[in-house]
C-alpha cells in the first residue's frame, strides 16, 4: 500500500498485477471442472480412458506391458487380472484395428506400456462411430469421419 497524501492510500500497479495473476491461475485450474460438467463426458470414452489409466498404473507396478483383450461382437473387455469389463451403452464392437493393422478373428489385444504409451487402436461400434486412441496422451476420442 502506498500513501499518496496525508490520508489517501492506493495500491501500486505491481500489487494489482500480482492479484490479477493469482486470480487468473485460480480460474485456469477451475475451468476444466466446469467445462466437463457443462459439456458432459461421453460414457464410452470416459470408461475406456479410466480403464487405460488403471492398467497403466498396474503396468508401472509390474514393470512390463499390460494387455487388455477385447472381443468383436460384444462390448466386453478383459483386463490384466482377467476381470470382465463392459463398455457402457453399446451392444457390440463390430471391428478393431490395432496399430493400423486389421485384426483377424474375434479377439483383439491392446497393450499398455509402463512408459506411458498405449497401442493405437480403432474400435468400430455397432452404431457406426469409431473410437480411436491417442497413444501418447493415453486417451481416446471419436474418429472424425471423412465427408
Amino acid at each position: 500500500m502506498y500513501k499518496i497524501g496525508k490520508y489517501k492510500k492506493a495500491f501500486t500497479l505491481m500489487e494489482i498485477m500480482i492479484v490479477m495473476l493469482i486470480i487468473g491461475i485460480g480460474l485456469m485450474s477451475l475451468t476444466p471442472k466446469f467445462t466437463s460438467k457443462s459439456v458432459g463426458i461421453d460414457p464410452q470414452l470416459d470408461y475406456i480412458d479410466k480403464l487405460i489409466k488403471a492398467e497403466w498404473e498396474r503396468s508401472i507396478e509390474l514393470g512390463q506391458p499390460i494387455v487388455i483383450t477385447g472381443f468383436k461382437g460384444s462390448a466386453n473387455l478383459l483386463n490384466h487380472d482377467k476381470e470382465t469389463k463392459t463398455i457402457p451403452d453399446i451392444k457390440e464392437v463390430k471391428d478393431a484395428v490395432i496399430n493400423r493393422y486389421q485384426t483377424q478373428g474375434n479377439e483383439y489385444a491392446v497393450r499398455i506400456y509402463p512408459d506411458g504409451i498405449c497401442d493405437y487402436f480403432e474400435l468400430t461400434l455397432d452404431d457406426g462411430r469409431v473410437i480411436e486412441s491417442m497413444p501418447l496422451l493415453m486417451t481416446t476420442r471419436y474418429k472424425k469421419t471423412e465427408e
